[in-house]
């Protein structure tokens, strides 16, 4: 279901994109969040982590794609310079002296003050995003 959305995206510099890529990502959050549950209990189907491994794969991909546009927004842009820098949201927080929590809220769309959009900015050029 994904894929076939993810195929039918505008170009990044497309008005539409946005909203749209946003959509997307959001329900992958979510389906990432349910196979890892899924993947944490003990018997789990090799079929399972396929499927998260695929979904993480998509998602890395479609971030770096959206985070490469000229609507790219904070969290995107965080996304793809942590993961570029191998850093864990605790990482970066401490790096900038910001709580995890913050750093995986804003990853995911959540909002930030001006002093937090400011630390997390100051972050990604630092880490060359």
């Amino acid at each position: 279901m994904y894929g076939a959305a993810i195929d039918a995206l505008p170009d990044h510099s497309d008005p539409d994109f946005p909203d749209r890529v946003g959509v997307i990502l959001e329900g992958m959050r979510k389906l990432q969040g349910s196979l890892t549950e899924a993947a944490g209990r003990s018997r789990t189907q090799p079929s399972v982590i396929v499927a998260l491994s695929g979904v993480r794969r998509r998602y890395d991909e479609l971030m770096e794609n959206a985070a490469t546009g000229p609507n790219a927004t904070l969290g995107q842009r965080l996304y793809v310079a942590r993961g570029r820098a191998k850093l864990s949201t605790k990482e970066a927080a401490n790096g900038v002296g910001l709580r995890k929590d913050l750093i995986e809220s804003v990853e995911a769309e959540g909002p930030a003050n001006e002093e937090e959009t400011s630390r997390i900015k100051d972050l990604i050029a630092a880490l060359g995003g």
